[in-house]
């Protein structure tokens, strides 16, 4: 896919599947827990299970824990199989370029560390952790050599790539390195994740590879080198809604941009802020309740009606395959919000505020009549004749509307 004289990675169909997130770092992380979900996973048609940090002994050298998976590795293949064995696919949490203090990759291979101009090293304040150089070779070699691990060994699908650090890299003066210029390692970085790229998909071609930079917006750089950006751990709905906006006008209309998980909407159940805009959806919900003592994140029965509703409309509808219509409403000055999706001769909107009661603008609509449904209430609001038209209604923090042609 080329943009803007920028060639973007094919996107995969797996790219565009609602995903569930499984949190490794728990303490009591139990594989069994884990099995025992699968089954309302499944019922709810999400398709992806994402392992979360803390699988690892640490960043750096990556080793499986045996406590959370019996027989280290071996344990790594046993759980990805039961996965692929229940219809789901596997997507495994990673963050590379980070060496944690103490490791035995930093403790043989101090070569690979980036060093200030001083000799000293290059913190990363979240994991407390080293840089490792994108430019120095070795740090390439080694960091495919875990893409191959992960994907062709262990036999995940995709990589949730983590972490603040990932936008760019320091100047390196390590002089095992021998850089023409210190600011080699900075240019480094999108090649390097391109490596990443290129591995997870020799392997696998339809590997899905995220790259979540933690809460910061993305560098440009790093779009071209992956195939789902994410909304990376937004504080709002509207953040979700403004990155999806910005990613799609940058990527393509159809960039699988995943919402992140829904429990960091606003509410922690704004499922309409990803399918409105056309986002992938996903969900890192705990069950059965109780399973974890103290758990926001229970999946109670008011809340799992309110999950199955979403998940069955973002099924029935996969606005993310459609056309994402970004100019044909302006988010600083158009009120109320509004988005807008094409997908063929059907126009989907979706708009937002706190209260509205008023005319909204139907945008993009060809000169014909058209039947106007509140799709997520199935409930119908008229009709309207393009190509300008308005709607008068009223609604509370969201409404999303399909237009579909009369015949």
């Amino acid at each position: 896919m080329t943009r803007s004289g920028i060639e973007f990675p094919s996107i995969p169909e797996e790219a565009y599947e609602p995903i569930w997130c499984a949190w490794g770092y728990e303490r009591d992380f139990k594989l069994s827990q884990v099995y025992g979900t699968l089954p309302q996973v499944w019922e709810l048609g999400l398709q992806w299970v994402v392992l979360d940090d803390g699988w690892q002994n640490a960043e750096g050298d990556w080793y499986v824990l045996e406590d959370k998976f019996p027989g280290g590795e071996k344990g790594m293949q046993r759980f990805v199989k039961r996965l692929h064995d229940e219809g789901f696919k596997a997507k495994l949490w990673w963050a590379p370029l980070a060496v944690d203090p103490g490791t035995e990759l930093s403790e043989q291979h101090p070569d690979y560390l980036l060093l200030n101009e001083d000799g000293s090293t290059q913190r990363i304040s979240w994991w407390d952790a080293d840089y490792l150089c994108p430019a120095y070779a070795p740090v390439q070699e080694y960091t495919v050599a875990l893409v191959e691990k992960i994907i062709g060994q262990w036999g995940y699908d995709g990589l949730k790539i983590d972490g603040q650090h990932l936008n760019g890299a320091p100047p390196c003066y390590n002089e095992a390195h021998n850089h023409q210029s210190p600011e080699e390692s900075v240019e480094a970085v999108p090649e390097f994740f391109r490596l990443v790229m290129d591995a997870a998909t020799r392997i696998k071609p339809n590997a899905v590879v995220e790259i979540c930079p933690c809460g910061a917006t993305y560098s440009f750089f790093s779009l071209p080198v992956m195939n789902q950006p994410v909304s990376s751990d937004p504080e709002s709905s509207w953040q979700i809604r403004l990155k999806g906006k910005t990613i799609k006008a940058l990527m393509g209309p159809q960039a699988p941009y995943y919402g992140d998980h829904v429990e960091l909407s606003d509410g922690g159940t704004d499922f309409a802020s990803s399918v409105g805009i056309g986002a992938v959806v996903g969900t890192k919900f705990t069950w059965p309740i109780g399973a974890k003592e103290g758990s926001r994140y229970d999946l109670t029965p008011e809340r799992e009606e309110v999950w199955k509703k979403w998940l069955g409309i973002y099924a029935a509808y996969q606005l993310p395959l459609g056309t994402y219509r970004g100019d044909l409403y302006d988010l600083g000055f158009d009120r109320p919000e509004g988005h807008a999706i094409q997908k063929g001769d059907r126009m989907y909107y979706a708009f937002y505020a706190d209260e509205w009661k008023g005319a909204l603008s139907l945008r993009g609509l060809a000169a014909r009549e058209y039947n106007v449904r509140d799709y997520v209430n199935d409930r119908p609001l008229g009709t309207v004749t393009g190509p300008e038209a308005t709607l008068s209604t009223e609604f509370v923090n969201h409404l999303l509307i399909e237009a579909v042609p009369v015949e």
